[in-house]
């Protein structure tokens, strides 16, 4: 039973040091790193003056079990998430064996508090693997909206946006515009085409049509589903709410939105039932107080640019001055001009 508790005690410690660098050095996060560290050095102490022992029957060349083989690719990782994901299944794997292990051999109490500590574990592997989800992006947060789009077609404008150089893309019409076969139809070939680049797809309200083509995100308004329920549907994807204030911010990052909308900064006209605008003192609010990405909206035009950005914002929606421009690209290319200037 010494080599059970030895190689599973190894592959526990193993697997929690693996994670507890990837959240300090990767993600800076010092509460989640120290929680790691303290399950951690717990596992250990719990067979503190059996070290010894467990060495002593330690035998790794002959363990039956070593895979050598070079032709082996059960270890392989596709990224940084699932390296945690296979560190968070060794530590839980492992603490079972020395769960089952100690109790068998009358250890009860201790096999108890080798449970606790798996416990421990699932409920850090849920919020560890948050810190996976994608990001807001800097630069151009485009919106679709065929009323405004001089008779082009969502699929084209959002084609055109793409080739431009849009950071992210969001589908936003209405059911008394379009059937919801239609807004789905539109949804999968828009998803086709940010797929293919890279570039985050985020559909305004419709939760189940995001879920059904795959989409990166789901934006929702002040009246909308709230972000906490999505999240028990949509644990993965980027989850935005639009803000107009500092509390309903505050309450956002409270229910755990990845990214507020931050608007309407000046009067607009491509959205119905709008509030008043509320200026760039609430982005200057939230530059100053919230570490929450967000994007800056309503009424942004080449001409008003510059102080939106000026005050912080590093991610802005521009809506009619995009999909109402003839040339789309050339408009694009020209904002982000701006946004390159702003910069340097």
């Amino acid at each position: 039973m010494n080599r059970l508790l030895d190689a599973n005690l190894n592959r526990a410690a193993e697997g929690l040091r693996v994670l507890e660098d990837i959240a300090r050095f990767h993600f800076d996060q010092q509460q989640l790193s120290a929680e790691l560290r303290t399950l951690r050095h717990t596992l250990r102490e719990l067979f503190q003056g059996h070290e010894k022992t467990l060495l002593a029957a330690r035998d790794a060349g002959d363990d039956v079990g070593t895979i050598t083989s070079g032709q082996n690719t059960t270890d392989q990782r596709s990224g940084l998430r699932d390296t945690a994901q296979a560190n968070f299944k060794r530590v839980q794997e492992a603490a079972r064996v020395l769960e089952e292990t100690l109790k068998a051999q009358g250890e009860y109490q201790a096999g108890k508090r080798v449970e606790q500590i798996r416990f421990s574990v699932y409920e850090l592997e849920s919020r560890f693997l948050q810190f996976f989800r994608r990001s807001l992006p800097a630069g151009i947060y485009g919106i679709l909206g065929e009323k405004f789009s001089l008779g082009r077609s969502n699929v084209d404008v959002a084609r055109q946006m793409v080739e431009a150089g849009v950071a992210v893309i969001q589908y936003r019409e209405k059911l008394k515009d379009k059937s919801i076969r239609v807004i789905y139809e539109e949804c999968l070939a828009i998803r086709r085409i940010t797929q293919d680049t890279g570039i985050p797809f985020i559909i305004n309200d419709y939760a189940d049509i995001a879920l059904m083509v795959g989409a990166d995100g789901i934006h929702q308004g002040q009246d909308d589903l709230p972000i906490s329920a999505l999240r028990k549907i949509a644990p993965d994807m980027l989850l935005g709410c639009s803000t107009h204030s500092p509390e309903q911010a505050e309450k956002a990052l409270q229910d755990g939105a990845d990214y507020i909308g931050v608007g309407p900064i000046f009067s607009t006209q491509t959205k119905e039932d709008v509030c008043a605008p509320v200026g760039l003192e609430y982005l200057t609010w939230v530059v100053n107080n919230t570490k929450i990405p967000f994007v800056a909206i309503g009424g942004i035009k080449r001409n008003n640019l510059p102080h939106v950005l000026a005050q912080g914002a590093k991610t802005v929606c521009l809506v009619t001055e995009i999909i109402g421009a003839e040339n789309i690209g050339q408009r694009i290319r020209e904002i982000n001009e701006l946004i390159k200037f702003s910069g340097e």
